[in-house]
């Protein structure tokens, strides 16, 4: 990512919409169900590691506007129409009530991550999201 950064200053282009995962910071993953958190994550954490680098990096820099979206898990599915659920942080909390996702189609993620070229809400901050 700090290649990625420094191109970036020398072309002048100062956004960037990045993608990570849910639980992507080590101690985050406390909130994760126990196959998520005994089973999934023990395999798949120098990946984890290698993206919470790269928001670290992202969080850095101060003169790139930059967003992490954090999906819940990915899959091949067709868009939907469905309402995003969105939470600064490294996961996105059960509500109180109505469903919760535990997975999101790459093709809403996409969706989502365009929907931010004309929006300042989540700028230099960390989205965790998934549908209801």
């Amino acid at each position: 990512m700090k290649a990625t950064v420094n191109a970036m200053k020398q072309a002048k282009v100062n956004r960037i919409i990045a993608m990570s995962s849910w639980f992507s910071e080590p101690n985050s993953s406390t909130n994760a169900g126990y196959m998520v958190r005994f089973l999934i994550l023990p395999m798949i954490r120098s990946l984890m590691n290698n993206m919470y680098e790269m928001e670290t990096v992202l969080s850095k820099t101060e003169d790139i506007n930059w967003t992490v979206v954090r999906p819940s898990g990915l899959t091949n599915e067709p868009a939907t129409a469905k309402e995003f659920l969105t939470h600064e942080g490294y996961f996105v909390p059960y509500p109180s009530e109505g469903r919760l996702e535990t997975s999101i189609s790459r093709a809403d993620v996409a969706r989502f991550m365009l929907s931010l070229l004309n929006s300042s809400a989540w700028d230099r901050k960390g989205v965790s999201m998934t549908t209801k």
